[in-house]
């Protein structure tokens, strides 16, 4: 048998290598670390290395680095800014995130005579979108705080709250179709969690952080949030709504004691959220991408390309359209609505999971999980070099 640690250590070598070499042209990472599994992925090499035993493994590490994802996730939802922004910000999170989603479900129901469920998840998958891409495109321009700057961030704090909506929507179908609960058992476990969520936002977090923060050491919180992040997402999973959804609400509530309580100490929201992306994006993340390319199958692409090809083009016109009617209606320009729509097209790490859970449930075939993989891959390349042109036009409009 291979060696568990060695299988790592190469896993992380090449997602290194990879991210790295496409950070010269500009694109995410989390390409790279797609493209190291891919390889991973081949038939001999998958054979070799991918065991049963080491296979089960890296699935542990990969639902480790979704649940700390998410919990990263809910640290940076700020919902002050949803109330500060709520209308332009939800027309273009409403119109970007529904024409790709209906798109999606109706041309694969219909179109590809796809089941309900199998639909259902390719139009949620294609409804959501990861922002940051675009930010450090705008960083290094110094537009970050310019008017395309502004509506890029606000859009995408609200459509953080969006996939959230959009993934609880999804787990609790993902547990009625698997049989493992019916929908009276969800409610009601919906109800019970909510009432515990307000028990722990009000009396628990705020004690257990007091006691934390005692040793006054960034480590001993860190290990402190840990402890809530962990508690909350079984909580979650004992009331049949999911750990992700626990490990968000987690860190929505962290956040919110942190900036909201009598002593206002944003130092330790900010100390917390760069230990976990630290821990999860330097380790735990990447093996997630890494797991997710091995366990997508290319070997049937070709037979798959007419699903490939149309998820590619109702990702890309849906989401900019989208975008440039919430922009519109909201008052401002059409170039700008067009500038924001390929800002906030690429694809990150929640279509990714929706896919992932979706295949580990049974609910998709490992060909529609590749087909959704791959789409995304491709629009995430696109995606960054049309709107690096476009924000350079833009700047010297501006400028």
């Amino acid at each position: 048998m291979v060696n568990p640690l060695l299988v790592l250590l190469i896993s992380l070598i090449l997602a290194y290598i990879f991210s790295e070499v496409l950070k010269v042209f500009k694109l995410p990472r989390v390409i790279g670390q797609l493209a190291a599994g891919f390889i991973l992925g081949i038939p001999l090499i998958k054979q070799v290395l991918f065991t049963p035993e080491i296979n089960s493994i890296f699935s542990f590490f990969a639902n480790i680095g979704i649940i700390l994802l998410f919990y990263f996730v809910g640290l940076e939802i700020n919902v002050g800014e949803f109330k500060r922004y709520a209308r332009t910000s939800s027309l273009v999170a409403i119109f970007n995130t529904g024409l790709p989603l209906l798109a999606g479900f109706l041309v694969s129901f219909y179109g590809f005579d796809l089941s309900l469920i199998e639909s259902l998840v390719i139009g949620i998958s294609l409804g959501v979108s990861s922002q940051a891409i675009s930010l450090d495109i705008l960083e290094e321009l110094n537009l970050l705080k310019s008017r395309i700057g502004k509506f890029i961030i606000m859009s995408g704090a609200v459509d953080d709250i969006f996939e959230f909506l959009l993934v609880s929507v999804l787990l609790i179908i993902f547990h009625i179709a698997a049989g493992s609960a019916y929908l009276s058992t969800i409610v009601l476990g919906i109800f019970a969690f909510m009432i515990l969520v307000i028990v722990m936002r009000s009396v628990l977090i705020p004690f257990a952080l007091r006691q934390f923060e005692r040793e006054n050491s960034p480590t001993s919180l860190f290990m402190g949030s840990l402890i809530i992040v962990v508690s909350i997402a079984y909580l979650a999973e004992v009331f049949k709504i999911g750990s992700l959804i626990g490990a968000l609400v987690a860190g929505m509530l962290v956040r919110q004691v942190l900036l909201t309580g009598k002593k206002h100490r944003p130092w330790e929201e900010h100390s917390i959220a760069r230990s976990v992306h630290l821990i999860s994006f330097g380790m735990f993340v990447p093996v997630f991408f890494v797991w997710v390319g091995v366990n997508t199958s290319l070997s049937g692409v070709i037979t798959n390309l007419p699903l490939i090809g149309t998820l590619i083009v109702i990702d890309i016109v849906g989401t900019v359209l989208g975008t440039m009617l919430g922009i519109v209606l909201s008052g401002n320009k059409f170039r700008e609505g067009l500038i924001v729509g390929w800002g906030l097209l690429p694809k990150g790490d929640t279509e990714l999971v929706i896919a992932t859970l979706a295949l580990t449930s049974n609910l998709i075939s490992l060909k529609i999980f590749s087909a959704i993989i791959l789409s995304s891959f491709i629009v995430t390349i696109i995606a960054p070099i049309v709107f690096n042109r476009l924000v350079k036009k833009y700047k010297r409009t501006v400028m």
